[in-house]
């Protein structure tokens, strides 16, 4: 009886997956349609060819350069597990690969699954590492958002320069006591769990409030680890520098894509284009994700950038040229590092082996 229901509930997922897919993709070709019909196609293919090459190639060697502060922080997540150097570099590029193409960010998973299957690293740690990473990753994105909201308003609200410089290390100060006590923090959450579970102890069984509760004593125990090693402040400023390689590499992309119509840096400000590609980069991470992010990606941006200021012939112009851009280089480079780590030849061991044993 319970492995009819198990199938019943196994085929119901499939289902899902499969409608999920068919619903996503038919939105993503909706929305491509819906934005390329309000501009010129030709436009859109010189600007493409009529690159600012000056400001491409910086945003490309950016985008390039991220990875290595990505498989830094990793290591240092790692511990004595950690791979060699150039193995996690490999790691990154795969999982920067597959997030692009799939949709609410699953293509972290592929992180966890190469270490696992590679590098005989534990599923569990894996897991802890990587949403150690994403919870920093967040909490300095949003303090991004935050202060480039105050200073892309400042000129409507009439802000000094002296008081967004104040407000800025309101924010930087915010943002290093929420990591400082971030154990507290999640124990907090932990405790919640606890008190809801005994006054309702039906809850335990339930598989998300268990997987969830699980995952959050696992991620406290790395948190109070990195603590102890004394690298937490390490991974805080390795996380913030990609964060700034990131944002700053889209926006010099953008840059390279409006220059030949007459845009100039001082037409561009930073904090303005920041808001624009973090709305996109979060548009990645809803479930109505298409695939490889075409149409939902460019709507998210299109609709953000419109709303600072700029023409919707102009927005959608930017989104599709500097999606592609972004899509070709790291897909390319996830495929090539997938053929890399591969390779028969291609030696697979971790960097403290004697450490393990």
């Amino acid at each position: 009886m319970m492995d009819i229901e198990n199938k019943k509930l196994s085929l119901r997922n499939k289902i899902f997956r499969i409608a999920n897919i068919v619903l996503v993709t038919a939105l993503g070709i909706y929305l491509v349609y819906w934005l390329l019909s309000s501009i010129n196609i030709s436009d859109l293919k010189s600007s493409f060819l009529n690159l600012y090459i000056p400001s491409l190639s910086i945003g490309l060697i950016l985008m390039f350069s991220i990875d290595f502060f990505k498989a830094l922080r990793q290591n240092l997540l790692l511990g004595k597990d950690r791979v060699r150097f150039g193995d996690m570099f490999l790691i990154s590029l795969i999982r920067n690969a597959f997030n692009m193409v799939l949709p609410a960010r699953t293509g972290e998973l592929s992180y966890i699954y190469v270490l696992k299957r590679k590098f005989k690293v534990p599923v569990e740690k894996g897991v802890s590492t990587l949403a150690i990473g994403l919870i920093f990753d967040l909490i300095i994105i949003f303090s991004m958002i935050i202060i480039s909201v105050i200073i892309a308003g400042s000129s409507l609200l009439e802000i000094s320069s002296t008081n967004l410089i104040l407000i800025g290390i309101i924010f930087l100060a915010a943002t290093l006591a929420l990591l400082f006590f971030l154990s507290k923090i999640v124990s907090l959450f932990i405790k919640l769990f606890e008190a809801i579970f005994r006054k309702f102890g039906n809850l335990k069984n339930n598989k998300i409030f268990a997987y969830i509760y699980e995952k959050l004593i696992e991620i406290n125990k790395s948190i109070l680890i990195i603590q102890e090693r004394k690298i937490y402040w390490k991974v805080f400023l390795l996380t913030l520098a990609t964060r700034i390689l990131k944002f700053t590499s889209y926006y010099f992309l953008i840059h390279a894509v409006l220059y030949p119509i007459g845009y100039t840096f001082a037409e561009l400000p930073f904090w303005k284009v920041f808001l624009a590609t973090v709305t996109a980069e979060f548009s990645a991470v809803l479930p109505t994700h298409s695939i490889a992010g075409l149409g939902t990606y460019e709507t998210a941006f299109v609709l953000a950038f419109i709303a600072l200021g700029f023409s919707r012939e102009t927005s959608t112009i930017v989104a599709f040229n500097y999606h592609l851009i972004n899509l070709v280089e790291t897909i390319i480079l996830g495929i090539i590092s997938m053929i890399i780590i591969s390779m028969p030849f291609y030696k697979i061991r971790l960097q403290n082996e004697q450490d393990i044993s």
